[in-house]
């Protein structure tokens, strides 16, 4: 009995092994190189942590606003806002966080400050001079709030489009536990990862291109990591202190909610206006998440009308 048990456990072993490696071979099956670099096309920078996939576009002499995408997408985004900014007059940048779009995925601890280092680091390189108008979504607004908490005489305009800054400070405890948070990552939360941010939309069925783009890049070697240490150091953030102390100040804030958002709930905004007093709310009917890229229309009237006051 106890070499049956041995040889059954052995094989079990194996199995497993093998399964997990499967796995692994069948995700993030490609590399951020040099000829894939030249494959995606677009503009890229080297800093000092990796290189940068951005677009740069507008009037020298146009205020700049600066779009920070959120936690599991890409500059793209802002497919359907960078074009109508641009054409409002802006100089407007879009920029890949580092560790998903077409930026590079370097091992580090994906924290606020590791983001605010990549974004102080891209304005000095690209020679882009303030004031700035920061507008971010989701996760993103994390980023966009510490850098406007460090920089408040930089920055003049800040917009929170369904804004995820009100974390609750804890991580739980199957993200916070490596070996465990990995092998859920790639056996559950990673297959499903496109299919859970469709599901954020009010209508994802109209939206099929958003679906495309986002299996593309998490296809890319180092996205699951880049992910799991971006939930446990920024995901988790609560940004409160920080938007009493923007409430106390000149600066001009607008809050966009999409009225269907399901991942961040609208009445979430009171939080938010009660920090920033100032805030001015505008609610997107029909939109649920990213409801910039859903409703582009009343969504691209209402930042302009903001970025111009």
């Amino acid at each position: 009995m106890k070499i049956f048990i041995t040889i059954l456990f052995f094989f079990l072993l194996v199995g497993a092994t093998a399964f997990w490696l499967y796995v692994l071979k069948t995700q993030e099956t490609k590399s951020l190189d040099e000829k894939a670099r030249r494959e995606i096309g677009g503009h890229f920078i080297r800093l000092s942590k990796g290189t940068v996939h951005y677009e740069l576009a507008g009037s020298d002499t146009g205020q700049t606003v600066i779009l920070i995408h959120g936690v599991g997408s890409g500059h793209y985004a802002w497919d359907r806002n960078f074009d109508y900014l641009v054409h409002q007059g802006f100089r407007v940048l879009r920029y890949d966080l580092y560790g998903r779009g077409y930026s590079d995925r370097p091992q580090a601890v994906y924290d606020s400050s590791f983001f605010y280092e990549q974004l102080s680091e891209l304005l000095y390189r690209l020679n882009l001079p303030p004031p700035y108008r920061l507008v971010s979504v989701s996760m993103g607004s994390s980023i966009a709030l510490h850098y406007a908490g460090k920089n408040m005489h930089k920055v003049s305009h800040i917009a929170l489009i369904d804004p995820a800054s009100l974390g609750k400070g804890k991580v739980s405890w199957h993200i916070r536990l490596p070996l465990v948070s990995e092998v859920l990552m790639s056996l559950y939360w990673y297959p499903r990862a496109v299919q859970k941010q469709m599901a954020e939309f009010c209508n994802a069925s109209t939206l099929k291109e958003y679906e495309t783009k986002s299996r593309k890049q998490i296809q890319y070697e180092g996205y699951k990591r880049a992910i799991l240490s971006t939930w446990r150091h920024t995901l988790q953030l609560n940004m409160t202190e920080t938007m009493k102390e923007l409430g106390k100040s000149p600066m001009k804030v607008l809050l966009i909610w999409g009225k269907c958002d399901r991942l961040v709930p609208p009445a979430n905004s009171q939080h938010y206006q009660k920090a920033m007093p100032q805030a001015t709310l505008v609610e997107i009917d029909s939109a649920g998440h990213l409801s910039n890229y859903e409703r582009p229309d009343p969504c691209n009237a209402a930042l302009s009308k903001f970025l111009k006051e």
